[in-house]
């Protein structure tokens, strides 16, 4: 078939529709504007189509041709539309793809029909362009940030009309606009993802930046270091130290008498090792525990004490024997009980046995058995677990484990005693 110019004949209906008006028609559009995205698509939807059968079918925008179909003759395409657009031959709508900038405009159709005259219809489509290459920067660029920070946030794009801005949180609008966010003394409270969102006057959505995550992180102050349960910790029970403190806490490390606190059967570290727990308890687990915490910005120690009692002891203060030691404590005891029952002897606290069986008041001297001196010397002997105080009360000087009385022999002008 000959494709034959189509000029003509569209020159020709248009003069019948609006000169001779023997074909004018109207309604075949909605009234509403269209809008439409750069590379999107748009439908030019007919309302109301003719009854009759098409004979032809004319799509105009700003007056250039689109699309004239039928009357006998190959689809016409206007310039720059082939490949993009799709006729409903029954409906007359038309799709058009691929949306460009220049597609804005006034799109107007025709349809004749056969023996039955023919109807129009016009509408405005407005093509949009979103901005592009967002891009957002934060000075100064850093992975984690102090509290009280100053930041500044700044937000650019390619765009025509030049492009407005708005910033988010998390991916929820902020009241901030424009293409610069300044934070201030910034707090951990702040922390997350932030983005910006641009648009222009024509723009039918907003296209977002790459998000970029600010992290702030508090200074440590007043670490602690707790235990429970309350003292007095005894042997073969448990214990849970509590190391914490205000502030943002990256790391936690625990020591024992300046050594690393390593875990093991008994000794049991929490998942952010917040705590340890020892159970059961030994007397060796007495002494001086520290933990230290950490974050780029500062670092705190906190200690405690540990003191671990005698299974059985009544005691709720330090265990010699557990600091020093069973058998050395138990010395220690008896050497302080004895330099105190010397001191005390001089001053008539206690009491004496004779040779002779006869019980009398310490004078500070050694006597024979005719009262002067020079004779035999004669045993001294004291309580040593108690000490008898001026106002009738009386101090617990230690615990030796056992419950019968101890007696400890003192010697008398720097000479042993002759046992009786």
């Amino acid at each position: 078939m000959v494709r034959m110019d189509s000029r003509p004949f569209n020159f020709y209906l248009s003069l019948c529709f609006h000169v001779v008006g023997l074909c004018y028609g109207n309604g075949l559009l909605p009234a509403e504007s269209m809008v439409g995205e750069v590379t999107h698509n748009v439908i030019f939807t007919i309302v109301n189509p003719p009854n009759a059968p098409f004979r032809v079918v004319i799509w105009t925008a700003n007056g250039t041709n689109v699309i004239t179909s039928g009357g006998n003759l190959d689809d016409d395409i206007g310039t720059g539309y082939a490949g993009r657009i799709t006729l409903n031959s029954t409906t007359g709508s038309l799709e058009l793809r691929n949306l460009v900038l220049s597609d804005t405009g006034e799109y107007v159709v025709s349809i004749i029909t056969v023996g039955h005259g023919s109807k129009e219809g016009s509408t405005t489509l407005r093509v949009y362009d979103g901005p592009e290459n967002i891009t957002l920067k934060v000075t100064p660029l850093d992975v984690l940030y102090g509290s009280g920070s100053d930041l500044t946030l700044s937000c650019s794009a390619e765009s025509s009309p030049p492009a407005q801005f708005q910033w988010a949180l998390n991916g929820e609008l902020l009241s901030n606009q424009g293409p610069v966010l300044r934070l201030e003394n910034i707090q951990a409270s702040q922390s997350g993802r932030y983005s910006c969102w641009a648009h222009n006057t024509r723009t039918l959505r907003y296209q977002t930046s790459e998000p970029s995550d600010i992290t702030v992180l508090e200074r440590i102050s007043s670490a602690k270091l707790t235990i429970s349960p309350n003292p007095p910790i005894i042997e073969g029970g448990s214990v849970t130290l509590t190391c914490d403190a205000s502030g943002s806490i990256s790391n936690r490390d625990w020591m024992k008498d300046g050594q690393p606190l390593s875990p093991s059967e008994r000794i049991i570290f929490s998942e952010d090792n917040k705590t340890v727990s020892i159970s059961p308890l030994n007397l060796t687990d007495s002494g001086i525990f520290l933990c230290h915490l950490a974050n780029i910005l500062s670092n705190e120690n906190a200690s405690y004490n540990l003191n671990v009692n005698l299974k059985g002891s009544t005691q709720g203060g330090p265990n010699v024997g557990a600091i020093v030691g069973g058998s050395l404590g138990a010395v220690a005891v008896v050497a302080v009980t004895v330099i105190g029952v010397v001191l005390a002897m001089k001053k008539g606290y206690f009491k004496k046995i004779t040779s002779g069986g006869r019980t009398v008041g310490n004078t500070g001297e050694s006597s024979t058995d005719g009262g002067g001196k020079g004779g035999n010397q004669e045993l001294n002997y004291a309580d040593i677990t108690q000490f008898q105080k001026k106002d009738g009360g009386s101090v617990q000087l230690g615990n030796l484990g056992i419950s019968s009385t101890e007696y400890a022999q003192v010697r008398v002008n720097n000479r042993p005693g002759q046992p009786t």
